[in-house]
């Protein structure tokens, strides 16, 4: 019988310690989104191996979504942030939070190649947030903003929607008001000036992502 009573008491320890395990587990592999969108060649790559990208993939914490010649592709996560990428572009989805239930997320990307649009989804709703994307040569700081950011004459940021911060080692600048640009030569430049960016060159920006 006292056998019995340890076996159980040791079974009963066991579960405790197993739960948050699995908890943590079934956490990291929740997906942080989908592929809604996708033009040409487009790929997601994880520890696994590349997939290539179809409308429905799922993308999950730490992927790197990847397009090619004239690819498009977008991602669509479980807060309703909208990520879209232009041709030839890499962003890798470093961290990716989003839990309602106790007013914590948090979005970070690492955007290291061509041209991407991203607009914030329910996340920048939360108590506790943290929304940023780090680019060859600067890193953005977001507060519930659509924005648009890659190379173009010079790697720009280009302010949609909200407000951004936009930051290196040599100084920072925010963008507060829509149609707002700044020209980013290198990571050893600090962002230019605040500037109404001219209509063609907006287009030029919008048409780098637009899917067709």
């Amino acid at each position: 019988m006292r056998a019995l009573q340890s076996l159980l008491r040791v079974l009963a320890g066991l579960s405790v310690l197993t739960t948050p395990l699995v908890a943590a587990a079934a956490e990291d592999t929740e997906h942080a989104g989908l592929v809604n969108k996708v033009e040409n060649e487009a790929q997601i790559i994880s520890a696994s191996g590349a997939t290539t990208a179809t409308v429905g993939t799922p993308v999950h914490m730490k992927d790197e979504l990847r397009t090619g010649a004239n690819g498009r592709l977008q991602v669509t996560f479980r807060d309703n942030t909208v990520l879209t990428l232009g041709e030839h572009a890499s962003v890798v989805i470093d961290r990716y939070v989003y839990d309602p239930d106790h007013g914590i997320g948090e979005t970070v990307l690492q955007a290291t190649k061509g041209a991407f649009r991203f607009a914030t989804g329910r996340i920048k709703e939360l108590k506790d947030h943290k929304i940023a994307v780090s680019t060859p040569v600067a890193d953005i700081g977001v507060r519930g903003t659509e924005f648009w950011g890659g190379p173009l004459d010079k790697y720009g940021v280009l302010l949609l929607q909200g407000e951004v911060t936009v930051s290196n080692q040599a100084g920072s600048v925010v963008l507060s008001n829509p149609g707002q640009g700044t020209d980013i030569p290198s990571p050893l430049d600090a962002p230019g000036g605040p500037s109404a960016w001219p209509a063609d060159k907006v287009a030029r920006a919008i048409e780098t992502i637009t899917l067709h």
